[in-house]
């Protein structure tokens, strides 16, 4: 009889167990992707580049996957295309003194962690690499900042920015808005900028 009752709560708590199981499924975070991709609006900050070139426009797209509930680890490419302030021509009749008077692109590809803070704020850092190119000549880049000695086509860029998303009704993340201090560094020099990106999840 004994035998028989262990038998039993045996045999119930595995089925229990069973059940449980089926109802509490850990989350692999290492299957979540996420992609998201919009619009920067920016300005120069640094004293260099804000006497010659002050506003940009640009695009964006990131990829990350979850490591935790909290924290992505992703990868972001972006384009910024920044506009001349003086369009007059160049009177110095070189290369460089013709790019102060051309817009130029910075081309880039940043590693990032993100960290989701409460109530859907965000926090992410990046650093990778980056391309200019200047509407004058391609070879010049940024090399008409007085600091990068009449070439600076290749550089470093890095991140910091802070930002919320915005939920729809099924309480998943659409867009995010986030303010971003970024930066381009050669030759030992670094040019700031600050701007707003406006990014819509197309994969939560």
């Amino acid at each position: 009889m004994a035998i028989t009752i262990i038998a039993v709560l045996l045999f119930t708590h595995l089925c229990v167990a069973q059940k449980l199981e089926k109802q509490i499924v850990l989350p692999d975070y290492s299957k979540t992707l996420l992609l998201e991709g919009g619009v920067n609006l920016s300005v120069s900050v640094h004293e260099e580049l804000y006497e010659t070139h002050r506003a940009g426009i640009g695009i964006n797209v990131r990829a990350s996957m979850r490591i935790s509930p909290k924290t992505e680890l992703g990868i972001r490419g972006e384009y910024d295309y920044r506009f001349v302030r003086n369009i007059s021509p160049d009177t110095t009749g070189t290369a460089i003194g013709r790019a102060l008077h051309k817009n130029f692109s910075l081309f880039a590809i940043k590693p990032n962690v993100q960290f989701n803070l409460k109530r859907n704020w965000f926090l992410g850092l990046e650093t990778g690499v980056g391309f200019a190119i200047s509407d004058e000549n391609n070879r010049i880049g940024l090399g008409f900042v007085p600091e990068y000695n009449g070439k600076a086509q290749f550089g470093s860029c890095s991140g910091l920015y802070l930002g919320k998303y915005f939920t729809a009704g099924t309480n998943q993340r659409k867009l995010g808005i986030s303010l971003n201090l970024t930066n381009f560094v050669a030759k030992g020099h670094a040019e700031n900028t600050l701007g707003l990106k406006f990014n819509y999840s197309f994969i939560k």
